[in-house]
C-alpha cells in the first residue's frame, strides 16, 4: 500500500512539472505579425511560412505529433470540415516537431487530408511561443514506460514539443489563436467554422 501511495505521488509530481511548463509559455498575440521561420514537408523540402501562408488566409494547427492520440484525433475533426473552411476562403496547414519522414504518419493515423510540415528543430514552435522542454525525468518515462521515443520521433534531441494550438493568419498577421495547456482539449470544429466568417 505504501509504494502504491509513492507511486502516486510521484506521477503526480511528474505531472504537475510537465503542466507548470506548458503553462510557462507566453504565445503571439493577435495582431502580431508571423515571425520568420521555415518548415518541411514530406518530400524534405523547406518552405517559408510566409510564402505558405500568402496565397490565402490560413488556419494553423500545432500538434505535438502523430505519436499522440489527441493530436490526430482532433486533425481528424478539422479534416472533416475542410472543405467548409475551404469555401470560406481558408486553408489548413498542420504543423508538427515530427521529422519529415514521420509526416505520412499523422495523415495515416487521422486519415486526414490536411497538409502537414514539419518543424523538427522546433524553431516554429518557438518563435510562436508554444514550445516547452520535457524534462529529463519525464523524457525517459516516455521512453522506458510507454516506448515513446521523442528523440526517434523529432529526429533532434530538444525535447520540446508544443502546446496545442490553432493559429488564424491573414496578410501575415494573426487573426486569432487558441492555445491550451490542457492538451486534451482543443478547439472544436464547429467553433472555428464559427469563428472564420468574423473575421
Amino acid at each position: 500500500m505504501r509504494q502504491l501511495i509513492l507511486l502516486v505521488l510521484a506521477l503526480s509530481s511528474q505531472i504537475a512539472i510537465a503542466q507548470n511548463g506548458m503553462n510557462d509559455i507566453c504565445p503571439l498575440k493577435v495582431g502580431a505579425e508571423i515571425p520568420s521561420v521555415v518548415l518541411t514537408d514530406k518530400a524534405n523540402e523547406a518552405h517559408s511560412l510566409a510564402d505558405l501562408t500568402a496565397e490565402k488566409p490560413s488556419v494553423l494547427i500545432f500538434y505535438r505529433g502523430a505519436w499522440c492520440g489527441y493530436c490526430t484525433k482532433h486533425l481528424a475533426e478539422l479534416n472533416s470540415i475542410k472543405s467548409e473552411v475551404e469555401a470560406l476562403g481558408y486553408q489548413m496547414f498542420g504543423i508538427t516537431v515530427d521529422q519529415a519522414s514521420k509526416l505520412e504518419e499523422s495523415d495515416k493515423r487521422a486519415e486526414s487530408e490536411i497538409t502537414v510540415y514539419s518543424d523538427a528543430k522546433a524553431e516554429a514552435i518557438q518563435a510562436f511561443g508554444l514550445d516547452w522542454q520535457v524534462e529529463d525525468e519525464l523524457f525517459s518515462k516516455y521512453k522506458n514506460e510507454y516506448k515513446l521515443d521523442l528523440e526517434a520521433w523529432s529526429g533532434e534531441s530538444h525535447h520540446s514539443l508544443p502546446v496545442p494550438a490553432v493559429f488564424i493568419v491573414k496578410d501575415g498577421i494573426v487573426q486569432f489563436q487558441y492555445v491550451n495547456p490542457k492538451y486534451s482539449t482543443r478547439l472544436k470544429a464547429e467553433t472555428l467554422l464559427a469563428i472564420l466568417p468574423t473575421l
